[in-house]
């Protein structure tokens, strides 16, 4: 097939639907700023998504794809009877069921219709990542036992797993999963990241980045909780997301061939904060969000703040730190020198997706939403945003939005290949999935 060539040479019952494009709404202009671009090797083939946030460094910009534009609709809706991740996406959408059942299975992009299933395989807390014609995933027995499994793309038999060695985070805050990034497959282990041969599951190396468990005024902690990896081509950069008991919180990054830490970035943001997703690695700086969900005032209790931390690659010093007054900030979109995040609070008007210049953190442009915001997806020109029940097309220039479409029911970020924007509803491991592809008529 001619796009899982492409990955290998650079390292049910449907219904059909249509729904209704809204008129377009404004945001504030935008103004110019340093434009920074990607390394061209960072990006997987064009046609593909291969991984949760597109790319190995986390950026959720795809620069190939089209999208759908002003005559989108909803194509085929499939799945809605059982928990999913949100797909992987090369010739067919891939996709894991979530949390307490072993299925991994793979959908037609043409019209969502199952091609194969394999059920045979334990739990999984994760989504599955794409490399040269195999789909990896994660599972973890009720004996506590976790598995690196290689699964064929086109048939869904498995050519390989991994058992001695491997950990894995625990995978409470979803979606997350493996990162593959050059013949290599980086997973979120208990006690850091952990690398792996693509073609044989062979162990590279383990970067212990902190102890499983932890001493704390209030008895042991467990701490396996660590954010799905962001890879470079010289670092693997992650952090430990349930660090509540200290009042900083720690950015890792560690020499990508070796393992061998390089720094580790404090964030003196206090106690009750927590970082929030992944890191995500543009050229020169990475960048991590964090949330105060709560803060006290007297005997009051009030929504807390939201940060947004740029770092220096080079050497995790801090660069800039954004902070908004809305309780929940996503973590960031990143093309081309700007980052795209959404900042919002629960029954509040305040549901804001805003451009930020990458250099210094200065806005260029916000946009209004009518609900809260997940975090964007940048394909070519134009932003691609959940927002409630909606998808929304967005001018990546000025913010002005070019249509809305009603969906029926919450919207993930959504996985944009080609001229297709493939949205997974109710996210979440608890909740029953459908998996809604949108494009022109």
């Amino acid at each position: 097939m001619r796009r899982r060539t492409a990955l290998a040479t650079a390292g049910g019952v449907l219904t059909g639907i249509a729904g209704c494009v809204d008129a377009p709404g404004r945001g504030s202009q935008v103004s110019t700023g340093e434009t920074q671009t990607s390394t061209p090797a960072d990006h997987p083939p064009t046609g593909t998504w291969p991984q949760v946030a597109y790319d190995a460094r986390n950026t959720r910009h795809t620069p190939d794809a089209r999208g759908p534009r002003d005559d989108a609709t909803v194509a085929w809706r499939a799945l809605g009877d059982r928990p999913v991740y949100p797909p992987v996406v090369d010739d067919d959408l891939f996709l894991t069921e979530a949390w307490t059942d072993g299925a991994a299975f793979a959908l037609a992009s043409a019209d969502g219709s199952e091609r194969w299933s394999n059920g045979d395989l334990p739990p999984m807390r994760w989504a599955p990542a794409l490399h040269a014609d195999r789909l990896f995933v994660l599972t973890r027995t009720s004996e506590n036992v976790v598995r690196l499994h290689a699964l064929d793309a086109t048939t869904g038999r498995e050519a390989w797993v991994r058992e001695d060695g491997v950990t894995a985070a625990s995978g409470e805050h979803p979606p997350t999963g493996p990162t593959v990034h050059d013949g290599s497959v980086y997973v979120a282990a208990n006690r850091g990241v952990l690398a792996c041969e693509a073609a044989t599951g062979e162990i590279e190396w383990d970067a212990t980045l902190g102890p499983h468990v932890v001493a704390t005024e209030d008895g042991p902690t467990w701490r396996t909780d660590w954010a799905r990896p962001a890879v470079t081509a010289d670092r693997v950069l992650t952090f430990d997301t349930n660090e509540s008991y200290r009042a900083t919180r720690e950015v890792y990054a560690v020499d990508r061939a070796t393992g061998r830490r390089e720094w580790t970035a404090e964030l003196d943001v206090g106690d009750g904060w927590s970082l929030t997703g992944h890191v995500v690695a543009g050229p020169d700086r990475v960048f991590v969000t964090a949330i105060d969900p709560f803060a006290s005032m007297g005997d009051s209790v009030r929504p807390g703040n939201a940060r947004l931390f740029a770092l220096e690659a080079e050497t995790g010093a801090i660069a800039w730190d954004w902070t908004v007054s809305e309780r929940t900030l996503t973590v960031p979109a990143y093309a081309d020198g700007t980052l795209y995040v959404g900042a919002w609070e629960h029954d509040a008007d305040s549901q804001r997706l805003h451009a930020l210049d990458a250099t210094d953190g200065s806005r260029r442009w916000t946009y209004r939403a009518p609900e809260a915001v997940r975090t964007p997806t940048v394909a070519g020109d134009t932003l691609y945003v959940g927002q409630g029940r909606e998808l929304a097309a967005v001018d990546a220039t000025d913010g002005t939005r070019r249509w809305r479409l009603p969906i029926g029911a919450h919207v993930a970020p959504p996985v944009v290949v080609d001229d297709t924007a493939y949205v997974q509803t109710n996210p979440g491991h608890n909740d029953d999935s459908a998996v809604v592809a949108v494009r022109e008529p």
